[in-house]
Order: structure tokens, then C-alpha cells, then sequence
């Protein structure tokens, strides 16, 4: 499971295992969490691994990783990352010159076919809709 935290991947870079972690509810059992150490996890604006609490809950066994927000579960862009690329491609029909294109075309593929059933003619509106719902098209 992961839980979002209101914190930018630059703030946990600097602090690194020394950053204050809340404590959080099972969201199964609802007790307190314990620790259960660090993961590093890799993200697009930082150079290095960054390292991510993890919690455990004593009663139920669950492990739960907490994550930056904005950022979904094993993408290493940022949300917004994602949104303003595709939304350059969509609109203007190639890719920002310093963007991968590789990335990109993985990212418009998924999104593409997230989306072939019901507004393949409107890609553009679909992704402002996406975006501002927080929809996820990755897995």
C-alpha cells in the first residue's frame, strides 16, 4: 500500500533518513503503524536515491510505503511532469527538445489507450479532465 505525503522530493533528498515522519492509522485495523525502516526509491529531479518511510502494522501485518505526493506508484516523473509533456504533444505534435522521446511515447501509448474507447478524438480535453481529477493511466 502507499500513502501520500504533502512533502517535494527535493525536502526528503536534503533531509535524508533524518526527516520528522508523522505516525499513520492501518487503514485495515485502524491502529498505529510502527516503523519499519527506509526504501530508497529514484525520482527525475534528483540525482541520487531518496529515502521513503515505511510503517508496518502490528495486528494486521500490512506494509505501507509513504510517497510524495504527486508522484504516482512506480513512475519516476512527477505527475505534472507528465501532464505538460503530453500536453505539448497532443497540442503541437512533437516533443519538448530536451524531453526523451522514448519516455514520452511510453507515457502517450498508455494514455492513448486508456482512453481509445470513449475520446479518441478529443485527446487534449481528455487529459486536461484526467489531470484535474487526478485520474491514473499507468498501473
Amino acid at each position: 500500500m502507499i500513502l501520500s505525503y504533502k512533502i517535494t522530493v527535493e525536502e526528503l533528498s536534503n533531509a535524508g533518513k533524518n526527516h520528522k515522519w508523522e505516525r499513520h492509522f492501518c487503514n485495515t485495523c485502524s491502529r498505529f503503524m510502527w516503523g519499519h525502516g527506509f526504501v530508497t526509491r529514484y525520482f527525475e529531479s534528483i540525482d541520487g536515491p531518496v529515502f521513503l518511510k515505511r510503517y508496518r502494522c502490528p495486528k494486521c501485518g500490512a506494509v505501507v510505503v509513504v510517497r510524495p505526493d504527486g508522484y504516482w506508484p512506480m513512475i519516476r516523473s512527477s505527475i505534472r511532469s507528465i501532464f505538460d509533456n503530453l500536453s505539448t504533444k497532443i497540442s503541437t505534435g512533437s516533443w519538448a527538445p530536451s524531453f526523451p522521446r522514448q519516455r514520452g511515447g511510453h507515457w502517450l501509448k498508455r494514455f492513448v489507450n486508456h482512453v481509445k474507447m470513449s475520446c479518441e478524438e478529443n485527446l487534449e480535453g481528455f487529459l486536461n479532465f484526467c489531470f484535474a481529477k487526478n485520474l491514473r493511466f499507468f498501473p
